[in-house]
């Protein structure tokens, strides 16, 4: 059965948390101005990572975007009132590393424009799923601006070269082009991008919680530690995971298999 709880509350929230289960779905809800992210953005972006975060059930969390867009960035209408202040740009990096190492995994749905901010948050992100109409980009350098920690992010993803050229030229890209370069992870027709969603929560739920949760621990620290460092961490993390009851059915589940071959 359906569980949704709101950020703000209502129909009228500009963030949605909505709980189904072991899935727990973060909506970016401001159609009306593509999802642009506010003044308020950060908090209430925060606010629902710590949601999804906290609850014990939830075990995939899938963060979309409600109408014909995902996110079309920052609302620029809002900076040019002098509503986002340079602080903004950094508190948004604390939620996309928020995002980036909650220890369950985070599914991308993304239709219409993915730009700027919202491309940001969509690669920290897991995977990313696009429906065929999506269009993404980093567009700040025209902007005379930067493309925040996308900078740090991007060549991680995708390459230097790809990323670069991403960044540097503030030109936006097609869906087929994001997945040829490895941005997106599968592209379907908009009108199965929810049942693509389903098919993908449901493979992470076939996967044990505490293998999730540690494989993807080590994979955030990949790029950041030297191989002894990180075999150290592997170490400790095997030595948790090896103990779980989870880790015990699977190698009883393997014997009986053995033993009917």
């Amino acid at each position: 059965m359906k569980r949704t709880k709101d950020v703000q509350g209502g129909e009228a929230a500009r963030i949605k948390v909505i709980k189904r289960g072991a899935v727990g779905e973060i909506r970016l809800n401001e159609p009306r101005v593509l999802n642009a992210m506010g003044p308020e953005w950060p908090e209430e972006m925060r606010f629902a990572i710590e949601e999804v975060r906290k609850d014990p059930e939830v075990r995939v969390v899938l963060l979309t975007g409600e109408g014909k867009s995902f996110s079309s960035g920052m609302n620029v209408t809002s900076l040019g009132r002098g509503e986002i202040p340079i602080r903004w740009f950094h508190e948004n990096e604390h939620v996309f590393r928020a995002l980036e190492t909650l220890e369950k995994p985070v599914i991308c749905g993304i239709r219409g424009y993915c730009l700027g901010g919202g491309l940001q948050v969509a690669i920290a992100c897991d995977v990313r799923i696009a429906a065929e109409d999506a269009i993404l980009g980093l567009p700040a350098v025209r902007e005379a601006f930067i493309p925040g920690m996308s900078t740090y992010r991007l060549p991680r993803l995708i390459g230097m070269g790809h990323a670069r050229h991403l960044i540097l030229s503030g030109q936006n890209i097609s869906a087929e082009e994001a997945y040829r370069i490895g941005l997106v992870n599968k592209v379907v027709p908009s009108d199965e991008l929810e049942g693509e969603l389903d098919a993908w929560t449901n493979v992470y739920l076939d996967v044990p919680r505490s293998s999730i949760e540690y494989s993807k621990r080590l994979s955030n620290l990949s790029y950041d530690l030297p191989f002894e460092e990180f075999l150290e961490e592997f170490d400790r993390a095997a030595e948790v995971v090896i103990s779980t009851e989870e880790h015990r059915a699977a190698r009883r589940a393997w014997l009986e298999r053995r033993g009917r071959d």
